[in-house]
Protein backbone atom coordinates (compact mmCIF):
# COMPACT_ATOMS: atom_id res chain seq x y z
CA UNK A 1 0.00 0.00 0.00
CA UNK A 2 1.39 3.32 -0.79
CA UNK A 3 1.27 6.46 1.15
CA UNK A 4 -1.92 7.91 -1.41
CA UNK A 5 -3.76 4.50 -0.23
CA UNK A 6 -2.95 5.01 3.36
CA UNK A 7 -4.15 8.33 3.43
CA UNK A 8 -7.56 7.78 1.92
CA UNK A 9 -8.08 4.59 4.30
CA UNK A 10 -7.23 6.74 7.53
CA UNK A 11 -9.51 9.93 5.92
CA UNK A 12 -12.11 6.98 5.18
CA UNK A 13 -11.71 5.29 8.75
CA UNK A 14 -12.19 8.83 10.41
CA UNK A 15 -15.28 9.28 8.46
CA UNK A 16 -17.15 6.29 9.70
CA UNK A 17 -16.03 6.83 13.33
CA UNK A 18 -18.03 10.26 12.74
CA UNK A 19 -20.55 8.45 11.30
CA UNK A 20 -20.73 5.99 14.41
CA UNK A 21 -20.43 9.03 16.67
CA UNK A 22 -23.38 10.54 14.97
CA UNK A 23 -25.13 7.21 15.37
CA UNK A 24 -24.48 7.07 19.28
CA UNK A 25 -25.90 10.70 19.54
CA UNK A 26 -29.08 9.97 17.36
CA UNK A 27 -29.91 6.97 20.18
CA UNK A 28 -28.85 8.63 23.01
CA UNK A 29 -28.97 12.51 23.19
CA UNK A 30 -25.62 12.40 24.31
CA UNK A 31 -23.98 15.95 23.15
CA UNK A 32 -20.29 14.60 23.69
CA UNK A 33 -20.66 12.45 20.31
CA UNK A 34 -21.02 15.06 18.57
CA UNK A 35 -18.37 16.62 19.73
CA UNK A 36 -16.34 13.25 18.80
CA UNK A 37 -17.68 13.25 15.36
CA UNK A 38 -16.62 16.95 14.35
CA UNK A 39 -13.39 16.23 15.80
CA UNK A 40 -13.25 13.24 13.77
CA UNK A 41 -14.84 14.84 10.30
CA UNK A 42 -12.25 17.90 10.72
CA UNK A 43 -8.98 15.35 11.29
CA UNK A 44 -10.37 13.96 8.07
CA UNK A 45 -10.78 17.42 6.23
CA UNK A 46 -7.16 18.02 7.28
CA UNK A 47 -5.44 14.67 6.16
CA UNK A 48 -7.69 15.37 2.96
CA UNK A 49 -6.35 18.74 2.69
CA UNK A 50 -2.62 17.74 3.00
CA UNK A 51 -2.85 14.33 0.80
CA UNK A 52 -4.11 17.25 -2.06
CA UNK A 53 -1.22 19.40 -1.40
CA UNK A 54 0.92 16.60 -1.61
CA UNK A 55 -0.39 15.65 -5.06
CA UNK A 56 -0.20 18.85 -6.40
CA UNK A 57 3.07 19.68 -8.58
CA UNK A 58 4.85 21.75 -7.08
CA UNK A 59 6.10 25.17 -9.50
CA UNK A 60 9.25 26.38 -8.49
CA UNK A 61 10.51 25.77 -11.83
CA UNK A 62 13.33 28.93 -12.04
CA UNK A 63 12.72 31.05 -14.70
CA UNK A 64 15.64 33.61 -16.16
CA UNK A 65 15.21 37.30 -16.52
CA UNK A 66 17.71 40.17 -18.10
CA UNK A 67 18.51 43.41 -17.35
CA UNK A 68 21.55 45.97 -17.70
CA UNK A 69 22.63 49.75 -17.61
CA UNK A 70 23.93 49.50 -20.51
CA UNK A 71 20.59 48.61 -22.68
CA UNK A 72 18.95 50.26 -25.29
CA UNK A 73 15.92 53.04 -23.52
CA UNK A 74 13.61 51.77 -25.80
CA UNK A 75 13.97 48.05 -24.10
CA UNK A 76 11.46 47.32 -21.80
CA UNK A 77 11.11 43.50 -22.17
CA UNK A 78 10.66 42.04 -18.76
CA UNK A 79 9.65 38.42 -19.96
CA UNK A 80 10.64 35.48 -18.37
CA UNK A 81 12.80 32.76 -20.20
CA UNK A 82 13.32 29.28 -19.33
CA UNK A 83 17.15 29.52 -19.67
CA UNK A 84 19.52 32.25 -19.03
CA UNK A 85 20.63 31.75 -22.86
CA UNK A 86 17.89 32.52 -24.20
CA UNK A 87 16.90 35.46 -22.18
CA UNK A 88 20.34 36.30 -23.68
CA UNK A 89 19.23 35.90 -27.05
CA UNK A 90 16.54 38.03 -26.45
CA UNK A 91 18.69 40.97 -25.47
CA UNK A 92 21.13 40.52 -28.28
CA UNK A 93 19.76 42.83 -31.33
CA UNK A 94 20.33 46.09 -28.49
CA UNK A 95 23.24 45.44 -27.64
CA UNK A 96 26.90 46.97 -28.42
CA UNK A 97 30.01 44.92 -27.90
CA UNK A 98 31.17 46.24 -24.21
CA UNK A 99 27.37 46.32 -22.96
CA UNK A 100 27.06 44.49 -19.88
CA UNK A 101 24.10 42.70 -18.87
CA UNK A 102 23.10 40.59 -15.78
CA UNK A 103 20.80 37.50 -16.11
CA UNK A 104 18.86 37.15 -13.22
CA UNK A 105 17.21 34.16 -11.82
CA UNK A 106 13.36 34.23 -10.85
CA UNK A 107 11.20 31.62 -8.78
CA UNK A 108 7.30 31.56 -8.35
CA UNK A 109 6.41 33.85 -5.34
CA UNK A 110 5.01 31.75 -2.74
CA UNK A 111 3.86 35.02 -1.21
CA UNK A 112 0.12 34.67 0.47
CA UNK A 113 -2.24 36.57 1.55
CA UNK A 114 -2.68 36.90 5.67
CA UNK A 115 -4.89 38.18 7.84
CA UNK A 116 -4.06 40.81 10.46
CA UNK A 117 -5.46 40.07 13.59
CA UNK A 118 -4.79 43.40 15.03
CA UNK A 119 -6.20 45.42 12.28
CA UNK A 120 -8.96 43.04 12.59
CA UNK A 121 -9.56 43.34 15.88
CA UNK A 122 -9.20 47.33 15.55
CA UNK A 123 -12.51 46.89 12.98
CA UNK A 124 -14.48 44.93 15.54
CA UNK A 125 -14.02 47.50 18.09
CA UNK A 126 -14.77 50.44 15.43
CA UNK A 127 -18.02 48.38 14.90
CA UNK A 128 -18.50 48.26 18.68
CA UNK A 129 -18.53 51.94 18.84
CA UNK A 130 -20.32 52.72 15.79
CA UNK A 131 -23.41 50.43 17.62
CA UNK A 132 -22.79 50.72 21.06
CA UNK A 133 -20.83 54.37 21.55
CA UNK A 134 -20.01 54.82 24.83
CA UNK A 135 -21.67 51.87 26.08
CA UNK A 136 -19.44 49.42 24.07
CA UNK A 137 -16.19 50.60 26.55
CA UNK A 138 -16.22 48.32 28.73
CA UNK A 139 -16.46 45.44 25.49
CA UNK A 140 -13.79 47.58 23.57
CA UNK A 141 -11.47 47.15 27.04
CA UNK A 142 -12.15 43.39 27.40
CA UNK A 143 -11.22 42.60 23.57
CA UNK A 144 -8.08 44.89 24.04
CA UNK A 145 -7.10 43.68 27.44
CA UNK A 146 -3.86 41.25 28.65
CA UNK A 147 -5.96 38.67 29.60
CA UNK A 148 -7.52 38.33 25.95
CA UNK A 149 -3.85 38.27 24.51
CA UNK A 150 -3.90 34.09 24.50
CA UNK A 151 -7.16 34.28 23.23
CA UNK A 152 -6.28 36.46 20.19
CA UNK A 153 -3.34 34.69 19.39
CA UNK A 154 -5.29 31.80 19.01
CA UNK A 155 -7.69 33.72 16.97
CA UNK A 156 -4.94 35.10 14.43
CA UNK A 157 -3.74 31.52 14.40
CA UNK A 158 -7.25 29.84 13.65
CA UNK A 159 -8.40 32.82 11.20
CA UNK A 160 -4.75 32.06 9.71
CA UNK A 161 -5.24 28.28 9.30
CA UNK A 162 -8.63 28.86 7.45
CA UNK A 163 -7.24 30.85 4.72
CA UNK A 164 -4.32 29.15 4.16
CA UNK A 165 -6.98 25.94 3.51
CA UNK A 166 -9.03 27.92 1.17
CA UNK A 167 -6.03 29.15 -0.63
CA UNK A 168 -4.91 26.11 -1.14
CA UNK A 169 -8.23 24.01 -1.87
CA UNK A 170 -8.41 26.72 -4.97
CA UNK A 171 -4.90 26.89 -5.69
CA UNK A 172 -4.69 30.09 -5.17
CA UNK A 173 -0.97 31.49 -5.77
CA UNK A 174 1.02 34.70 -6.15
CA UNK A 175 1.49 33.50 -10.00
CA UNK A 176 3.95 36.33 -10.50
CA UNK A 177 8.09 35.40 -9.77
CA UNK A 178 10.63 37.10 -8.11
CA UNK A 179 14.41 37.15 -8.02
CA UNK A 180 16.04 34.77 -6.31
CA UNK A 181 19.26 36.43 -5.31
CA UNK A 182 20.84 34.53 -7.85
CA UNK A 183 22.36 36.38 -10.87
CA UNK A 184 25.09 36.56 -13.38
CA UNK A 185 26.57 39.07 -15.14
CA UNK A 186 27.67 38.95 -19.16
CA UNK A 187 29.77 40.86 -21.32
CA UNK A 188 28.73 41.33 -25.04
CA UNK A 189 31.97 41.28 -27.21
CA UNK A 190 29.81 42.08 -30.69
CA UNK A 191 29.17 38.61 -31.47
CA UNK A 192 28.48 36.76 -28.05
CA UNK A 193 28.87 36.77 -24.26
CA UNK A 194 31.22 36.09 -21.99
CA UNK A 195 30.54 35.17 -18.81
CA UNK A 196 32.65 37.84 -16.19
Amino acid sequence: MNNKEASINKVDELVNRAQLAINDWQCSGDGDYVHKAYANLQQAAIRLTLSHQAAKPKQSELMYSVIGDTLAADYENLDLYDTPEEALQEVEDFLKAGDIVTVLEMAESDWQPYIDIDGLIENFQDQAVAEGGDASEPWNDFIASEGMTAGIDELDKALNTVLKRWLDKYRVTAGWYQETGKKCRYSYDGIGFIRL
